[in-house]
């Protein structure tokens, strides 16, 4: 659609593409964190009866490792989103991103009863931010001093 509209307006492809990149280089760890909270503490208990158990083609699948499937799932298009602003060189931005995936598997870390988190184990949070902060280090991200401030008891992580 918009490729369509640029083509019969080519004069408004400057100002397409600076709405584009200052879209990319906006990123708020805040609102990512709520973002990322919500995805994995709303996964439907329902998800889980249907990845665990006998499942055709797989064999015998535990309740946990069910749960750490679906519990990563919901954080991959974060990580995707991470990964491509880091990649188009929006550094700030995908600093921003990481600490926010962090912060918002930091604040889902005590999850209630009968949720799929909690199903996927007490060290399913820290392992998790362990691999998104792996992921940035991969990227050659740096975090500030600071972002660890967002997960206190887990100051050891960065």
């Amino acid at each position: 659609m918009l490729s369509t509209l640029l083509e019969a307006h080519p004069e408004l492809r400057p100002e397409a593409e600076h709405a584009a990149r200052d879209l990319l280089e906006s990123a708020t760890s805040e609102a990512v964190a709520d973002e990322v909270r919500w995805a994995v503490e709303a996964i439907p208990v329902d998800h889980l009866a249907t990845r665990s158990g006998r499942v055709p083609g797989r064999g015998y699948v535990h309740e946990n490792e069910a749960a750490w499937e679906l519990v990563s799932q919901a954080v991959e298009p974060f990580l995707v989103d991470l990964r491509r602003r880091a990649r188009l060189g929006f550094t700030e931005a995908a600093i921003a991103i990481t600490t926010g995936i962090v912060a918002g598997i930091y604040d889902a870390r005590d999850p209630a009863d009968g949720t799929v988190i909690s199903y996927a184990g007490p060290d399913a949070p820290v392992e998790l931010a362990i691999e998104v902060l792996a992921e940035a280090a991969n990227l050659g991200l740096h975090l500030t001093a600071d972002s660890g401030d967002r997960w206190p008891d887990w100051s050891t992580l960065g």
